[in-house]
């Protein structure tokens, strides 16, 4: 009653106007709205670095709850247990403007809460206030009781803040305060420092990092066109190493995944189906090592969709059950670990099972030969179906030889596992020995003491070598995850490392090592991944639905109550994670220097699966939004600058494609129209880019399993883990060693060449000249006639402005991808979740 009497006077006095949908779902718009709407018209500014909060106290709060029509619900539905007290359930939302931060634990029926919550994290906003807003945690709705505000000009100008603060509240009879302590460090001018300081995992000195293309990587004539530490480039075959360390292994071999196939074949030659069979299986494999007193252990996503009874590949295609079937009743020990958020509730612990995964993918086992006797593989392949190939990635050529009995096509309708076409496969992995190794494996244990705490006992977790001998290598080697307490039992020790949100730890260090390296580059960006959105509390609307474009202070309140709860109409993309606006921020810092700076961006031409599925299409819209966003502040940025200058003079996005005959022998449906059909005609297919890789300056790299969207960077979603590696010498970064060829390994094999151009790749001259190669791969790969000769790097199929507008390429047909009627732009869904999406 209090809340409506309050809306309604504010209603009278006219101080509250209608606010675009994405404005008005976020906490602190909904009350209150005048005096934030007033400082809404205060000129903002950028703030962007690191910024230190710590929320200690609050001192006389007032109570929401009590005699009141909300609590009698919640007691007679038993969905709050509440003590004697029935007093408010306080916690904090830390906000810049509209956008929100951070979040405290809850704590129950207090008005003098005490939470001494420490709070770091990097922010890149455009903004006026920080904003500090205490709410009402309950079951039926949530109540706001107050909130204060610290310009961010002042934050900016004194760098530390110790304050106490007056709570500014609709409620009577109460003067309540908030005991804060803020402090914030700017984006420095230093470029090269790449350790990410305060993480669960620190920087390591030793040992040595490989760097892989593909699951297999033939020898090429374009690799003798550079060197490596003055040799020429020779990169080694992840799958044959792989397969070589367990072959090796005597004490434990140790996986995680989110799918493994037990008929996963690691090696192969390729030259017929009848040689390719000739290999074990990684299933046998691992059996065989088993018997011989090896500990396997293997820890795989438990798909939700998939159980014991159906026992099929699943609905993604993990195939969970029928490898732990497999292994049933032999010695190794195959366990199938749940995405539970078990204390948010049971409809939390629902969402959290059928919308997030176990999205690790590592191999470690003991190794005589390695630096301290670990050696671990960290990357984007899974072992399992379809992921085997090399740089030729095949359409049709390699079904019966390469890949007998290993057909893998997520595009529907396509069947014929004997002739294709098949889905081609890029990715990149890494292999890791030292005391890095040894972090993975503290990964692994840590996650298989939740999952199989019964089966710690048996846990082998060193070797006789694993001792520091006082050595360093070259190598500055640094592991970071995405991972909460829900999926991983965290040393004590180091919880202080994580980061907090609700009460719940969390690792998020990867994200936080995507932004290091952003901030710290200097010349080029070099990005390969299966996805690429995100920053949208950047995004220059919010507005999901026009059809609810504006709506009532009293519809906002009972959205935020979440007595009204729409999946897709009051609800806007949860995907604020700062990658992509980190990147446009730095292009725009070294227009605004007037110095070069180039990002290139690949990811597929769509993901995987049919395009005009409505899931896909929503990652397409977003994907769309982000890509608008970056180049609108590029566009901004050069005409500050006062330079004559495209967009695209600085960033570009990129896909993979192939062209190549079809086999006589296909199976093709008989309808003309339909999209395999043209696929198979044409003989044209996406190379599924998997990759989840940047290299800085040719100095630096991350490798690991994490997708450049909100469930792998958000650090509760989606577990991941990624690798950051540079090599150094005592006194200088080294450009012209293993990171760098793998870059350009990486450019010879897209390209289908390598020149000297491309040594430089912040210079005008290099874009210039990749982007003229890969628009004229894009009009080969558009083309009615097959040249099977086309490299594989296309410019990604969208046209960009001067002004940085961004709509599909004009040389697709109404704007759809090749071979369908899929929007190149997507479109947003009229009833997913966006949770699930981004």
């Amino acid at each position: 009653n209090e809340y409506k009497s309050y809306l309604r006077e504010m209603g009278k006095a006219g101080e509250r106007k209608p606010l675009l949908v994405g404005r008005s779902t976020r906490p602190h718009d909904s009350v209150w709205g005048s005096e934030y709407m007033t400082r809404k018209k205060e000129s903002s500014l950028y703030f962007r670095g690191d910024l230190k909060v710590i929320v200690n106290r609050a001192s006389n709060l007032p109570n929401a709850d009590g005699n009141n029509l909300k609590s009698k619900v919640e007691s007679w539905l038993s969905l709050d247990k509440r003590s004697k007290k029935d007093l408010s359930d306080p916690y904090v939302n830390i906000c810049i403007d509209d956008h929100k931060l951070l979040q405290t634990k809850v704590i129950k029926d207090e008005l003098n809460p005490v939470w001494n919550e420490t709070f770091q994290t990097e922010v890149s906003h455009e903004g006026s206030y920080l904003y500090f807003w205490v709410w009402d945690d309950d079951t039926v709705g949530k109540e706001k009781l107050g909130h204060a505000s610290v310009k961010l000009s002042e934050i900016i100008e004194k760098r530390v803040i110790r304050r106490t603060l007056d709570l500014m509240t609709p409620f009577d009879k109460c003067k309540p305060t908030l005991d804060v302590e803020i402090e914030f460090e700017p984006v420095t001018e230093e470029v090269g420092l790449f350790e990410v300081t305060q993480c669960y995992f620190p920087l390591r000195h030793s040992g040595e990092v490989t760097l892989y293309q593909d699951a297999c990587t033939l020898p090429s004539p374009s690799h003798s066109l550079f060197s490596v530490h003055g040799s020429p480039y020779t990169p080694r075959s992840a799958w044959d190493d792989i397969a070589d360390t367990i072959t090796k292994a005597q004490q434990f071999i140790y996986f995680t995944g989110w799918s493994m196939t037990h008929t996963t074949r690691l090696k192969r030659n390729g030259r017929s189906a009848q040689s390719t069979k000739e290999h074990e299986t990684l299933g046998e494999m691992l059996v065989r090592k088993a018997n011989t007193g090896v500990k396997v252990l293997i820890l795989l996503w438990d798909e939700p969709f998939n159980n014991e009874d159906l026992a099929t590949v699943g609905v993604v295609g993990t195939n969970d059950e029928i490898t732990r079937n497999y292994f049933l009743g032999t010695k190794v020990n195959c366990v199938l670990a749940a995405r539970r958020k078990s204390k948010r509730g049971m409809l939390e612990t629902l969402v959290s099972n059928t919308s997030f995964s176990h999205h690790q993918k590592i191999v470690v086992a003991d190794d005589c030969t390695a630096s301290y006797g670990i050696v671990a593989y960290v990357g984007g392949l899974d072992l399992t179906t379809g992921r085997y190939d090399d740089q030729n990635h095949f359409l049709f050529k390699s079904c019966n030889n390469k890949h007998v009995d290993d057909f893998y096509q997520t595009f529907p309708g396509i069947t014929d596992m004997n002739h294709g076409p098949r889905q081609p496969w890029h990715d990149v992995h890494s292999r890791i020995t030292g005391e890095a190794a040894i972090d993975v494996l503290q990964n692994f244990k840590e996650r298989w003491k939740l999952e199989a705490p019964k089966e710690i006992k048996d846990f082998k977790t060193n070797t006789n070598k694993a001792v520091d001998d006082g050595t360093r290598s070259r190598w500055k080697v640094q592991i970071f995850r995405s991972i909460p307490t829900d999926a991983a039992k965290f040393d004590d020790s180091r919880r202080h490392l994580l980061q907090s949100k609700h009460g719940q730890k969390y690792d998020a260090s990867i994200h936080r090592a995507y932004i290091s390296g952003i901030r710290n580059s200097g010349k080029f960006l070099y990005i390969e991944n299966q996805y690429f959105l995100g920053s949208a509390h950047s995004w220059s609307s919010h507005t999901l639905n026009s059809a609810y474009e504006t709506y009532t202070d009293m519809k906002t309140y009972l959205a935020d109550c979440k007595i009204l709860k729409p999946f897709s109409i009051y609800s806007t993309p949860r995907a604020n994670h700062l990658i992509p606006v980190e990147i446009a921020e730095q292009v725009c810092d070294m227009i605004h220097k007037k110095e070069r700076f180039a990002a290139y961006i690949v990811i597929p031409l769509f993901p995987e699966g049919d395009p005009n599925a409505s899931h896909i299409q929503e990652i397409l819209h977003w994907q769309a939004r982000t890509m608008k966003m970056m180049y609108k502040r590029i566009a901004r940025a050069i005409r500050r600058a006062g330079i004559n200058a495209h967009p695209k003079d600085y960033l570009n996005f990129f896909c993979l494609g192939k062209r190549e005959e079809a086999s006589e022998n296909i199976v093709t449906p008989s309808q003309e129209d339909s999209a395999v059909r043209k696929m198979c005609v044409n003989g044209r297919g996406m190379i599924y880019v998997h990759s989840k890789a940047m290299v800085v300056d040719d100095i630096y790299a991350i490798v690991g399993s994490a997708n450049i969207n909100q469930r792998s960077m958000d650090g509760r979603r989606d577990s991941e883990i990624a690798v950051g590696c540079w090599e150094a010498t005592e006194d200088a970064l080294i450009s012209e060693g293993h990171v760098q060829g793998l870059r350009k390994g990486l450019w010879s094999e897209h390209l289908g060449r390598y020149e000297e151009v491309f040594d430089n790749p912040a210079s005008l001259a290099c874009v210039k000249r990749v982007l003229e190669l890969a628009d004229d791969n894009w009009s080969s790969y558009i083309s009615d006639n097959i040249d099977e000769t086309t490299p594989h790097l296309l410019s990604y199929p969208i046209d960009v402005s001067v002004d940085g507008d961004v709509t599909p390429s004009s040389t697709c047909r109404s704007g759809y991808f090749p071979d369908t009627t899929a929007p190149i732009m997507g479109t947003k869904s009229s009833y997913l979740p966006s949770r699930l999406t981004v």
